[in-house]
């Protein structure tokens, strides 16, 4: 019985041409990559593993295992010595190291704000902070994508209706990423700070930024998005993580001692899980020693290259504007390309619905490998092809993808007209 209601939600979901398949390594070892989080190149070039053997190689006598939780004997010293040194790169306080950043951000959120407190969160936070929310104690609230209307209303209405916020006795946390992993955009930061003064002078607002997708990228040494904005003292809870530009994984808390031993003291994935291994640690180490030298500055630089030539090769191409117009092909980003000094990597291709699948299906023909997106990851009816850009990806390589890119959905357009009109199908060539 249970199998077949199992099942039967399964079917509805593959009916709906978005069931989730992960894709078996041997389908995309020998694609190129357009995929994965890894943008610097570090686990793909091979440059993460030598320094991570090297790391090794510096303690020899290393011991495997973690043998407990956090809060027994699970921190080691190799664990407290990373998390003094993660601090002093990020410019914080004190780091909490976790086994991944959806780890972290239940942690936080689950425990940090208090009962009477307030969570204002951007429309698209990753859902592992929705899943923090739903097991925390405090209210929470949305307020429209990057919208400081929204948020300015939000903080007006709290200002109004709660009393322990207005008299600065309970606080208002406000929830937002550096990089939205869907829409590769970013949020009004300055803007934010400036609005939450102003409606909630006595200080009670605690900004909190998740740096999953800035983190290696941009900032001193590949420090991060606020750091690089000079905004990290305006963060109180900043959380970043190590399985995208860094090429590893786990996550890190950026945060004051007080806020580190709280979550230590009451997060149950914290005291209840076992605590992180020296090969993980390690390769963390590894990873953030490749951010802070020669090798690092230089695959920031070349990555922003590839950025912006694909923006230039896609944007200049005559048959661009015209997959625009008839609705085939929509990239949220694109106004802001000339305007931006840091663009991300990734490249959302937003599709017509039902089409994602067929676009990244192409794409995997050519031997390109994307992912399609579908609801629940994304809203409904926004389905997409997300594309993300590698320091290691070759001119060559996105003058090719933009033409199959770009082909396929001249194709849409004469198959739309073809059906509308009675036309014989026309081959398209770019």
């Amino acid at each position: 019985m249970l199998h077949d209601k199992l099942e039967e939600q399964l079917h509805s979901r593959a009916e709906q041409d978005r069931l989730i398949k992960p894709a078996h390594p041997k389908q995309i070892a020998h694609m190129a990559d357009f995929g994965s989080n890894d943008s610097l190149s570090f686990s793909s070039s091979g440059v993460l593993r030598t320094a991570f053997l090297q790391e090794l190689g510096r303690h020899p006598q290393f011991t495997l295992g973690s043998r407990s939780t956090r809060v027994f004997e699970g921190t080691t010293q190799y664990l407290a010595d990373l998390e003094a040194y993660l601090a002093r790169f990020h410019g914080a306080e004190s780091a909490l190291f976790f086994n991944s950043g959806f780890d972290a951000n239940v942690a936080l959120w689950s425990t940090v704000p208090q009962p009477g407190d307030v969570v204002l969160y951007d429309q698209y936070v990753h859902a592992s902070i929705h899943e923090g929310m739903r097991r925390g104690r405090a209210d929470t609230r949305m307020f429209p994508h990057n919208d400081c209307a929204g948020l300015r209303q939000c903080l007006r209405d709290l200002r109004e209706t709660h009393p322990g916020i207005a008299d600065g006795s309970q606080s208002v946390f406000i929830a937002l990423e550096t990089v939205y992993s869907m829409d590769a955009d970013s949020p009004p930061i300055h803007r934010m700070l400036q609005l939450a003064q102003e409606i909630l002078p006595r200080g009670n607002t605690v900004f909190s930024i998740d740096e999953a997708h800035s983190n290696g990228l941009l900032g001193p040494n590949g420090s991060g998005y606020a750091s690089a904005l000079g905004v990290q003292n305006e963060f109180p809870l900043r959380l970043h993580t190590c399985g995208k530009a860094l090429g590893s994984s786990g996550g890190v808390i950026l945060a004051s001692p007080i806020i580190r031993s709280y979550i230590i003291n009451y997060a149950k994935n914290v005291i209840f899980s076992t605590g992180p291994t020296f090969p993980v640690l390690a390769a963390v180490k590894a990873g953030y020693d490749l951010l802070a030298s020669e090798e690092g500055e230089h695959r920031r630089a070349r990555l922003q290259h590839n950025i912006a030539y694909f923006h230039d090769q896609l944007a200049k191409n005559p048959y661009w504007s015209t997959v625009q117009q008839h609705g085939i092909l929509r990239i949220p980003t694109e106004a802001t390309w000339a305007t931006e000094s840091f663009h991300a990597p990734i490249i959302p291709f937003d599709t017509r619905e039902g089409e994602a699948n067929l676009l990244a299906e192409r794409l995997h023909q050519a031997h390109y490998w994307v992912n399609a997106v579908h609801y629940p990851i994304v809203p409904k009816s926004q389905e997409r092809v997300r594309l993300v850009l590698h320091a290691d990806n070759t001119e060559a390589q996105m003058d090719d993808i933009v033409r199959v890119i770009l082909e396929w959905a001249m194709e849409q357009i004469r198959e739309t007209r073809r059906a509308e009109n009675g036309w014989s199908r026309v081959a398209c060539s770019i």
